[in-house]
């Protein structure tokens, strides 16, 4: 039996939101994300709990990521697609890294992908002039043409925007030439200040254009009525379907990840399928046969968690992501519980926890008592600050890419495990420098792209998330308590680049609060 009432209570989130819209509201707007914020976890907490993260801007920003780069990836991800960016050449100028990285992520996963297939429209200043329009059509029939693929993904970047190219008149004219699905993603950066935006721009498009239940005799057999076994046989289906678990993963999310929760989920009797990146559109059509949806971090997918809900009465939870022991337990048990399975998933978990934390032991000595700062999405660096203060480490401050109320349960549960230290809203390489030279870390966890400031300045770091790493489960816990460990007890070659290194800001920069550039509208009127 499954327990609905229990998940009507964890999904009871307020959504206000038109699927059938051209494309959905920036999260600024959609859920008062805030992208600009310094202070501690209670004032950021509270502040997002009375929405007025969003009255937070900067007179001043060093840098910022465009939700078109993000949309890029997940596109990126679906096997069997083609992107075209539609905009200045230059808006793709970071798509040729990716190709190595989409091959490498689909074979770790048993799965064979294309690489990064992209086309620019190149628009020039002459098309800002006349449109772009003529250009895209051309492309998009060149791209069926060339690659025949099942799906085509068309990305508009800020300058056919803002001169009105109409690309969903476009797909329209264009679907019945094609043998691909056209996607339209509108996704400028200009739009959204919040690049998380991205997560409900590419959903959108997926769920307008793609079907999610199974088509008979395309994907199988119905039973056949007059069968003897009949009867048997529809009932097997449907305690198949009532003991299987959607999981939804993303590009931060790695197939060790994936493996070791599917490994914890099945050894409680549970069936799991793992959507949507690294699948075909085609194989989406199975994401109803199961009895509940979950996402490993709901910035991601809780967009299109809530559309399955309202399309076709799926329930869907949202557990804490699964980094770290208590963390792990709750991710397990929250699903165990929805299936009636508790009993079997505590005595799973006591088993790993008992595994996990003698082997945790050794670790301990070697890095308690250091200080750490963490960096990268909330729910993620929340995860990993209860992981690190587990193993006697002392967190010294968070530093959250984005944030909203959301994330509020799991920082409450920090501030009062951990204590109510530094924490900030902030993307800004000056600001990151500056709160380093202040807190003065033994270490820093962060996002990928971000280590390097954290290099320079003299500090070891190591990547929040990975594809070719563990984080997730029990397996994770251990393994980035290692790296961790490995990381303190070698400073050297951070230290000497932080010594022979000179960043690019006057030391009068430092003397002022590293969050001097943000101002509250609210209190300038």
């Amino acid at each position: 039996m499954t327990n609905t009432n229990k998940v009507e209570k964890q999904t009871s989130v307020v959504f206000d939101v038109n699927f059938d819209s051209k494309f959905p509201e920036s999260r600024e707007i959609s859920r008062r994300t805030g992208f600009a914020y310094g202070g501690c976890t209670s004032s950021l907490t509270n502040c997002a709990q009375k929405g007025c993260l969003q009255n937070c801007d900067r007179e001043f920003s060093q840098a910022s990521i465009c939700q078109m780069t993000v949309s890029t990836l997940i596109s990126f991800s679906v096997k069997d697609s083609v992107v075209i960016l539609h905009g200045p050449v230059g808006c793709g100028s970071q798509s040729h890294i990716i190709d190595f990285s989409i091959r490498a992520y689909g074979a770790a996963r048993g799965v064979k992908m294309e690489g990064a297939r992209w086309f620019s429209t190149n628009l020039t200043e002459a098309d800002v002039i006349s449109g772009g329009e003529e250009k895209l059509k051309a492309t998009i029939l060149d791209a069926d043409k060339r690659f025949r693929p099942t799906a085509i993904f068309i990305l508009t970047s800020c300058t056919p925007s803002i001169i009105g190219d109409d690309i969903d008149e476009v797909v329209n004219q264009l679907q019945s030439d094609v043998a691909a699905t056209l996607v339209p993603l509108h996704c400028p950066g200009f739009k959204a200040k919040v690049f998380s935006s991205a997560y409900d721009v590419v959903y959108h498009g997926i769920l307008q254009k793609f079907k999610f239940e199974p088509i008979p005799y395309v994907d199988y057999y119905p039973f056949d009525k007059n069968d003897k076994d009949y009867e048997l046989k529809v009932q097997q289906y449907n305690y198949k379907k009532s003991r299987t678990v959607n999981l939804y993963n993303a590009w931060s999310i790695g197939p060790a990840d994936e493996a070791e929760i599917k490994r914890l989920l099945e050894a409680i009797g549970l069936n799991v399928q793992i959507f949507v990146e690294f699948k075909e559109p085609d194989e989406w059509r199975h994401i109803t046969e199961a009895a509940l949806n979950v996402s490993f971090c709901h910035v991601h997918d809780v967009y299109f968690l809530e559309f399955l809900k309202q399309k076709f009465n799926m329930p869907y939870i949202l557990p804490t992501i699964p980094v770290g022991l208590g963390p792990t337990a709750k991710f397990i048990l929250e699903i165990a519980e929805f299936f009636g399975l508790e009993e079997q998933a505590k005595k799973i978990i006591e088993k790993e926890e008992a595994k996990v934390l003698a082997a945790l032991e050794p670790i301990k000595e070697k890095v308690r008592g250091k200080r750490v700062l963490i960096s990268g999405g909330y729910l993620r660096i929340g995860a990993t600050g209860l992981l690190a203060k587990e193993l006697g480490m002392e967190v010294v401050g968070f530093r959250n890419f984005n944030y909203d109320s959301f994330g509020n349960e799991l920082f409450s549960e920090i501030e009062e495990k951990i204590g109510d230290v530094s924490n900030s809203i902030s993307n800004q390489p000056s600001e990151l420098v500056n709160v380093l030279r202040k807190l003065k870390p033994d270490i820093a966890i962060s996002h990928p792209g971000v280590g390097v400031w954290v290099t320079k300045s003299g500090i070891p770091s190591i990547t929040l998330f990975a594809q070719r790493f563990a984080f997730f489960g029990y397996r994770g816990a251990y393994d980035l308590s290692r790296r961790i460990a490995r990381t303190v007890s070698n400073p050297n070659y951070s230290k000497n680049l932080g010594r022979n290194v000179e960043l690019p800001f006057k030391k009068e920069w430092y003397e002022k609060d590293p969050y001097h550039y943000i101002v509250d509208s609210n209190l300038n009127e």
